[in-house]
């Protein structure tokens, strides 16, 4: 055949598919091979992409990635016609969309093109499908965990949009139960597989294959139970890399996968499956090219499987390369705001630490860490910014080693107080980002940031602009400030103030790794203790206790489990003094100046589980607590520390506000020794304040009856009529287990109300009104001090008051005893307003009153609790040692 017969042919197979009677991808592979000249080559092109998005589905991949010539070759002769126009348009946002493009620089074009066809009502659905798609890619490949925790429902908000039809497709199903699986992530490959399986033959379906050789597969790699790949498997992914017609960066993306399959995401220990992977990671790097949004990525992943070849054969060559190849991620990374700066950090610390060339690596590592800070800053609210501190503490923790690896505690303070208490650092600094970009100099980001957040709306507040804001910051002297917690000056100036000798992190363990006690002092150097026991294996029935708080019944906490809770508590309490306390009180303090009139005093920042350990329970052999030798506060972390302590103390009178035992309705039991113990505190010990909930005889308090409303109110007026002392007597709850857990007070319900305070609000609430002084807030009710989850355990009630503004605050771990509580409770307030002891001094002194079998009752606490002591047994360790005290 000759040349021109060969062009006639194509011509014919592409208007024969133009026309309905042909395969559209064949048809657009045989478009490239027409020669640029050929005549109406613009109009067949122009043809042939109305007749792919005629089918009314997504283009297939081959069309898709045909399509930029279609395009280009279209524009040289358009239709001037009102759908090529629409068409057109639909191709771009298209292109735009795909996975391996640029996002942000995706949403920008789409934004221009959806202001120059602003007119065309019929446009917006694609428009909004346009930024849907760009924002999924975007959370992929930021690995932003907020937004991804977003999407199921951003996704719902859209396909509500769409007609019925549209909306019911099997693919818009796909897409909703992957995104949720991503915001949860649940990479279970049953799930995936089935997932995928709903999808008929089409397009869709063909992206599906075409983007790995087995979805469910090799997500299911992530998982620590992952079986290994058989050779078939493996060959399947491999082949799968070298299809043809690929476009650069999905090929390389494939090579990746190929690479991460056969090294098991990184637990292989086959020499021959390493040497498969490295080959097919090196192809991944090689194809992707300089100018590839993911080759940060892809060069990690090379520098993962390098360390470990290192970790298992010793081999210096892949360490030495591994340096190369992860110092030019880094650079490329360029700094905090790129998703993978902490990963290629720590790795870059790593490293030099192996060659033994870089005795400050760990630093590189450190600096790390202000990308996890950056990633949570940008989250717009609580569940994004919860989903992107889920591996925080474990990341922090691990630096943290590497720090004390060479010998730098001050590092390792810097490093642990990184991964503490990020979504309660960002709830409190978006009111500060404008004034921190107006002396940055970002005039105009400063006016739009400002002109966002006054709608108080979390969605005025796109990761979009977040991000710009959070970029900037990063280009100027306030990055520090920002994304660093503090100093060890300024720690020591804390302390200091707040009357207290030491800092002390308490790092668990981990396997055969010990844990650790990280310490600032007052004064004087920084210094750790190296803690064999203080791992959570090591701890007597550490599961079932934690379950055992977690479940234990609200109200009346005296019920039949708690003869178990006592044992547990009892074989925790020991194992704490063995594990940590002993070392601390024993051996540490000492060292430290005595100070005349009070015992030595400590405030702890417990990592990862330990936060759920009641420290000042820990018993010695001869069966005195931790509480009656120290006075142990405890910290959501020394950023709240040091904030907490620069705050100007506020006067204790006798106004402010006491809730007693709100009426709720049948959501929760009466709490009839909290009415008693409200009233009774308010009565005696501050007769200016007011009184909302049920009096001792279940009446309701003739001033309100304790509705979220009133406490907003009362939270939301500042001035010393008000008052600075909030007790509340009520029930509390926390909602654990995933990025959407929360965490509330239960107070009066109102007709379609729930009568719940969330410590989200909380915090926005105090936030809005930053000349309201709380001095004093008395959170006695159920699990106040617990965390909403594992992923972020500074975050509770408790802290929420502390990062709102008050001062002080005493908050519960677990569900406290109704009379237990209140006698406790009474006793506090009486030192606070009697003796006149400072809170945290309060709070001991009453937890030691409990301990004491020849306590004397005092005589003004009523009749009506005293008979309430009868047949409790204050001296149990769920009856006192579940309040902590915190801030000043």
């Amino acid at each position: 055949m000759s040349d021109k017969d060969a062009v006639v042919a194509l011509y014919a197979t592409i208007a024969a598919a133009v026309a309905g009677h042909g395969d559209l991808d064949g048809a657009a592979r045989d478009f490239a091979r027409l020669p640029d000249g050929s005549p109406g080559r613009a109009r067949l092109a122009a043809g042939l992409v109305e007749a792919i998005f005629k089918t009314g589905t997504v283009p297939g991949p081959a069309a898709t990635r045909a399509m930029p010539a279609l395009l280009a070759a279209a524009d040289g002769d358009p239709p001037h016609t009102p759908g090529w126009r629409r068409t057109r348009v639909a191709a771009e946002v298209l292109l735009l969309a795909q996975p391996t493009g640029d996002p942000a620089a995706g949403l920008a074009r789409l934004e221009e093109l959806a202001a120059e066809h602003a007119g065309d009502a019929g446009l917006r659905p694609l428009f909004a499908s346009g930024r849907m798609a760009l924002r999924f890619a975007s959370a992929v490949q930021h690995g932003d965990a907020g937004a991804m925790a977003h999407l199921p429902d951003e996704i719902a908000g859209f396909l509500a949009g769409l007609p019925p039809q549209a909306a019911s497709r099997p693919e818009a199903g796909v897409l909703t139960r992957m995104a949720g699986m991503l915001a949860d992530r649940d990479y279970d490959p049953a799930t995936i597989r089935d997932t995928i399986d709903t999808l008929p033959d089409g397009p869709v379906r063909a992206a599906f294959d075409e983007a790995s050789a087995g979805l469910s597969t090799f997500a299911g790699l992530a998982r620590d139970d992952a079986p290994r790949l058989s050779d078939e498997e493996l060959s399947a992914f491999v082949a799968h890399s070298e299809q043809p017609g690929l476009a650069p960066g999905d090929r390389a993306l494939l090579h990746s996968q190929a690479g991460l399959a056969a090294l098991r995401a990184g637990r292989e220990t086959d020499p021959g499956r390493i040497t498969l992977g490295l080959g097919q990671l090196r192809k991944a790097v090689t194809t992707a090219g300089p100018d590839d949004p993911q080759r940060v990525f892809h060069l990690g992943v090379l520098g993962t499987a390098l360390l470990r070849r290192h970790e298992l054969t010793g081999d210096g060559e892949a360490l030495r390369e591994a340096a190369g190849v992860v110092g030019e991620a880094r650079s490329r990374a360029g700094g905090p705001h790129h998703p993978q700066w902490q990963i290629v950090s720590e790795m870059t610390g790593q490293i030099g630490r192996l060659l033994g060339d870089r005795p400050d690596s760990h630093l590189t590592a450190l600096d790390g860490l202000r990308g996890t800070v950056w990633q949570v800053l940008v989250q717009p609210d609580l569940v994004a910014a919860t989903a992107a501190v889920r591996t925080a503490g474990d990341e922090a923790i691990e630096v943290a080693r590497q720090c004390l690896a060479a010998t730098d505690p001050a590092a390792a303070i810097t490093a642990l107080d990184a991964g503490r208490g990020l979504a309660l650092f960002a709830a409190t600094e978006t009111g500060s980002l404008a004034d921190r970009l107006a002396t940055a100099g970002e005039t105009s980001l400063a006016q739009r940031w400002r002109a966002a957040a006054a709608t108080r709306d979390p969605a005025a507040l796109p990761a979009e602009l977040r991000r710009d804001v959070m970029t900037a910051l990063s280009r100027h002297s306030t990055a520090a400030a920002l994304l660093d917690p503090p100093g060890y000056a300024e720690i020591q100036q804390a302390l200091t103030g707040l009357d207290a000798d030491a800092l002390v992190y308490l790092v668990p363990g981990e396997k055969v790794r010990p844990g650790h006690a990280v310490i600032a002092p007052a004064s004087g150097p920084p210094s750790f203790l190296t803690l064999m026991g203080l791992t959570t294996d090591a701890a007597p029935r550490l599961d079932e206790y934690l379950s055992a708080l977690a479940q234990r019944d609200i109200g009346d906490a005296d019920g039949q489990d708690e003869e178990e809770l006592t044992a547990r508590l009892a074989g925790i309490g020991r194992w704490a003094w063995d594990a940590a306390m002993r070392p601390l009180i024993e051996t540490y303090l000492p060292r430290l100046p005595a100070v005349p009139g009070r015992p030595p005093r400590i405030v702890l920042i417990p990592m990862g589980d330990l936060s759920r350990i009641p420290w000042q329970a820990a018993r010695r052999g001869d069966g005195r607590y931790a509480v009656e030798l120290i006075a142990v506060s405890q910290a959501a972390s020394a950023r709240m520390l040091v904030r907490s302590a620069a705050l100007a103390p506020v006067p204790h009178t006798v106004t402010g506000l006491i809730v007693g035992d709100p009426e709720a309705g049948e959501r929760v039991p009466s709490l009839p020794a909290a009415r008693l113990e409200a009233y009774a505190i308010r009565q005696l010990f501050y007769p200016g304040a007011r009184y909302l909930g049920r009096r001792p005889d279940g009446s309701p308090s003739r001033t309100g009856r304790g509705t979220p409303a009133e406490v907003r109110a009362w939270l939301g007026t500042p001035g010393p009529v008000s008052g600075g002392t909030l007790h509340l007597a009520c029930h509390g709850f926390v909602r654990t287990g995933g990025p959407r857990a929360t965490a509330y007070l239960q107070l009066a319900a109102d007709e379609g109300d729930t009568g719940q305070l969330t410590a989200e609000e909380l915090v926005a609430l105090l936030g809005a009104v930053p000349e309201r002084a709380l001095g004093l807030v008395v959170l006695a009710a159920c699990q106040t001090g617990l965390s909403l989850n594992g992923f972020d355990e500074a975050y509770s009630l408790g802290t929420a008051f502390l990062a709102g503004g008050a001062r002080t605050v005493l908050s519960s771990q677990w569900n406290v005893p109704d009379s237990a509580t209140s006698a406790l409770m009474f006793m506090v307030h009486r030192n606070l307003r009697v003796a006149g002891r400072p809170s945290w001094a309060a709070l001991r002194d009453a937890q030691l009153w409990m301990l004491d079998p020849h306590r004397e009752v005092p005589e003004d606490m009523p009749a009506a609790l005293r008979d309430r002591l009868a047949g409790t047994d204050l001296t149990a360790v769920a009856a006192w040692a579940a309040f902590v005290h915190g801030g000043q």
